[in-house]
């Protein structure tokens, strides 16, 4: 084999990781933002089982759109406050069987990854997938 053809190679293979490391640090877990840094966007929020769209406004109001399985529901928050630090965040927000009912829930950012800790009725853990397009609040496609 010509040397010229093997120094090729070798070089080919040592560039190799250089080539993948764009789409390893794509793929690596981002830090979720605290919760002030939400307000006014669209969060993509994925759970078991379940994916909701939540959009915090600066009145302390909201929305949040909620996938399970073939449904969709649109439940307006009627208040929401974050904890000092940016990572915790307590709401209230209307009942997807009954829009009079008011649950209470709360969210804990988790400091290692994308995951926030969510609490209704019980704990569930969910994914932060990033921010979505503003105008796609209130709806789950």
């Amino acid at each position: 084999m010509p040397r010229a053809l093997v120094v090729m190679r070798r070089r080919a293979l040592l560039s190799l990781p250089l080539l993948a490391a764009p789409a390893l640090r794509a793929g690596a877990a981002a830090p979720v933002p605290p919760f002030p840094s939400w307000i006014g966007r669209t969060a993509l929020i994925a759970g078991e089982g379940a994916a909701a769209r939540l959009t915090l406004t600066e009145d302390g109001t909201g929305v949040m759109a909620v996938r399970l399985f073939f449904f969709c529901r649109a439940l307006p928050i009627r208040f929401w406050q974050a904890e000092e630090d940016g990572m915790s965040l307590r709401y209230s927000r209307a009942s997807a069987l009954d829009p009079a009912r008011l649950i209470q829930g709360e969210a804990h950012i988790q400091r290692d990854g994308p995951q926030l800790l969510w609490i209704e009725a019980a704990r569930h853990v969910a994914e932060f997938q990033g921010f979505a397009a503003p105008d796609t609040a209130g709806r789950c496609g």
